[in-house]
């Protein structure tokens, strides 16, 4: 997977104008993605395994939010689909849902620590 694959570049690039072309703000909302989407993904996999359609879309819902934010493409996807399913009235998210939640964080995260190296070594793309 490229940074593209999961990664809103135009979301990135406005986030670094926003800071004149530093990685300030950027780096800091990283932060922010690491130490909050764990207990986002717990949420979500809580309220699926307890079969609570209501919360899996709140907990979608706050995922996407944060996901999308920060230019995220990939997980705020994954999050819309899931606010979508409880919305629904669902909680039918599969038996890898788990894996899929993790596997695209990490993803996400290293992409974005990818794009904030490159701007600390080239500039601002």
């Amino acid at each position: 997977m490229t940074a593209s694959d999961v990664l809103d570049l135009t979301t990135l690039q406005n986030l670094v104008e926003l800071d004149d072309g530093g990685h300030g703000l950027l780096s800091e909302m990283i932060t922010i993605f690491r130490e909050d989407t764990p207990r986002r993904i717990h949420d979500i996999l809580t309220a699926a395994a307890e079969g609570n359609a209501e919360e899996l879309s709140r907990a979608g819902h706050a995922l996407k939010g944060g996901a999308g934010a920060l230019g995220a493409e990939a997980m705020r996807h994954l999050a819309s689909e899931l606010e979508a399913l409880g919305r629904r009235g669902s909680t039918d998210v599969g038996a890898d849902l788990a894996e899929k939640l993790n596997g695209t964080f990490q993803a996400s995260l290293a992409a974005l620590e990818g794009f904030v190296a490159k701007i600390q070594t080239q500039g601002a793309p």
